[in-house]
């Protein structure tokens, strides 16, 4: 009984033409073939499921077969092909370097390069897969070898990571980037092998399959694969569902009407639907970070066909949600589910973060951070233009009684210099002096630090996101007076300097903060490790010559003498 081959080793590529979207790579080496203009080394850099391997094999298939045609593809008949295909071929020696990494596996390769090919004029080809798991000392030990090796020996180095490879490995080495298969690509292919294999297939399963692929043929084909053996080899969009443990696309869309709307018992009822599904509420964060970037472009790039590969229902998707749902919410959404994502990844539990994600994006009032507040704002400002908040009118200003004409007016007269007559001197009543905005304004710390949020999501608005970002990080520290002072972190210099020097900034700031706080109040920004202005105490200043106390009288050192002999003082004179 013949054991059963999974699709992506059945439908391996055996020729240079049969490699899925990686036309530039190919016509290269077969050219470099045909010319007989081959490197002594290579390095194959890609995401996986490209091809990278594969492309060794058809290289090393090639050159070894005598047969090969004029553009440089290998006849698959000859005994060459036919062992490198099986993987019996001498000649074609495939290592892991996540396994062969230390020095003494490369000292093993250097001495098996200098042996001959197990075929006449054959060359000897090393796939090193994997090759960014090389140690550093295995990866010098490996460059003699590598820049000068035997005319018959041929290297080629895979790798999805090649910034991890040494400087000195890659500039010895013809580097070729293989790029993810574009989504048309991948559905046309996947068509082909459904044909091949007798599936019965809808086109949007495909599609989906594609997009969840992300570029990778070899996930495509075990998704294809897992599919058709759930639907007994027929494959659906309900399937992919199925299979993959996806949420359906009426989901997403129920997703944004609720954030739209505010609802927080419909974005819970989502998450209790899904989760009795049994859908993959980690999967569904991620797409729904995907699907928020989708509307995101849809808002901001007319041209989405230029920017992403994603097909034409999905593209028609993100614009018809893009008129739906405001450009700020988008925002705040990517944000939010990104950080879900990053809650996930450190193994918190899945439905209790994705449920605080949705209720932080429904009821912004939940959180106190500078982009809930101004989604509030956002949403009372919406409001206020629907008429769906009523705003009350201003109280008119109150007008002083005129005086009748039987009471007395009393004018006080002054000759000027001209002989002109002053006006009379208004009441007592009309001179009452009014509270000016421009006047300084004593709050405290408290006070100010509940209105920099609103000042900072100001600045967001009418100034762009480059001064939010330096606004953002300042934190109120002190208030002495009328000057609030605020601090930046300390290893942000360059944002200090910024607010400093940007003066239109500082006004503006400036102004917003009176226009909250009722009067003129001016800010300082330092760094958090700079203690400000200290108030120092006062220097002692020395005692007053009349307060010091002289102590007990100093007894005479002559009546002590006198005291101790009992002597008596002779006045010689």
């Amino acid at each position: 009984m013949t054991r059963y081959q999974a699709l992506y080793r059945k439908y391996r590529p055996q020729r240079f033409d049969e490699v899925v979207g990686q036309d530039h790579v190919i016509s290269t080496l077969s050219r470099e073939v045909t010319d007989h203009k081959v490197a002594h080394a290579y390095l194959f850099a890609g995401p996986r499921g490209t091809g990278k391997t594969t492309t060794a094999r058809l290289l090393a298939k090639s050159l070894n077969c005598p047969n090969r045609s004029e553009d440089g593809e290998p006849c698959n008949e000859c005994p060459s092909c036919v062992g490198i295909t099986e993987g019996t071929s001498l000649d074609v020696i495939e290592l892991d370097a996540a396994s062969h990494n230390k020095v003494e596996d490369v000292r093993e390769i250097r001495v098996n390069v200098g042996t001959v090919a197990a075929a006449a004029g054959a060359s000897r080809i090393y796939i090193l897969d994997e090759a960014h798991m090389l140690s550093r000392a295995a990866g010098n030990a490996l460059l003699k070898t590598l820049e000068e090796p035997p005319e018959h020996v041929i290297f080629v180095l895979a790798t999805t990571e090649p910034y991890k490879l040494l400087d000195t490995i890659r500039s010895r080495s013809q580097r070729f980037d293989f790029h993810p298969v574009s989504s048309e690509t991948l559905v046309a292919y996947l068509e082909d092998i459904a044909g091949r294999e007798g599936f019965t297939a809808d086109p949007a399963a495909f599609s989906m399959i594609a997009t969840h692929a992300r570029g990778s043929v070899r996930d495509a084909m075990s998704l294809l694969e897992q599919v058709a053996a759930l639907g007994a080899g027929s494959v659906s969009g309900q399937g992919v569902t199925r299979a993959l443990g996806l949420a359906d696309q009426d989901a997403f869309s129920g997703l944004v009407t609720a954030i739209t709307e505010h609802d927080a018992p419909a974005a819970l009822g989502l998450v209790a639907q899904l989760a009795s599904r049994g859908a993959d509420l980690r999967r569904f964060v991620a797409d729904s970070l995907g699907y928020f970037r989708g509307i995101f472009l849809a808002q901001y790039a007319p041209n989405l066909e230029e920017i992403t590969d994603d097909p034409s229902e999905v593209l028609d998707e993100w614009r018809r949600m893009a008129k739906v749902i405001p450009t700020a919410d988008v925002l705040r959404a990517i944000d939010r589910f990104s950080d879900a994502l990053l809650h996930l990844r450190q193994g918190r539990e899945e439905r209790l973060v994705l449920e605080l994600t949705l209720i932080r994006l429904t009821r912004p009032e939940t959180t106190i951070d500078v982009e809930s507040i101004a989604a509030r704002m956002d949403r009372l400002e919406r409001e206020v233009k629907a008429g769906a908040v009523a705003v009350a009118p201003k109280p008119a200003p109150e007008r002083t009684p005129e005086p009748s004409p039987s009471e007395p007016v009393i004018e006080s007269t002054a000759e000027t210099d001209t002989g002109a007559v002053a006006a009379s001197e208004p009441r007592p009543e009309e001179t009452r002096p009014q509270p000016a905005v421009s006047e300084p304004v004593e709050v405290t710390l408290a006070e100010f630090s509940a209105v920099w949020p609103v000042i900072v999501s100001r600045i967001r608005s009418d100034f762009g996101a480059r001064r939010h970002a330096f606004v953002k990080v300042a934190e109120p520290r002190s208030v002495e007076g009328s000057i609030a002072v605020l601090t930046m972190p300390s290893h942000q210099h360059f944002h200090l300097e910024q607010l400093n020097a940007d003066d239109e900034l500082r006004t503006a700031l400036e102004s917003i903060a009176a226009e909250l706080l009722g009067g003129s109040i001016s800010l300082q920004f330092l760094s958090d490790d700079d203690p400000g202005p200290t108030v120092t105490d006062e220097p002692a200043r020395a005692p007053d010559p009349g307060s010091l106390d002289d102590g007990p009288e100093a007894e005479d050192p002559t009546d002590m003498v006198v005291d101790m002999l009992g002597g008596t003082i002779v006045d010689d004179s």
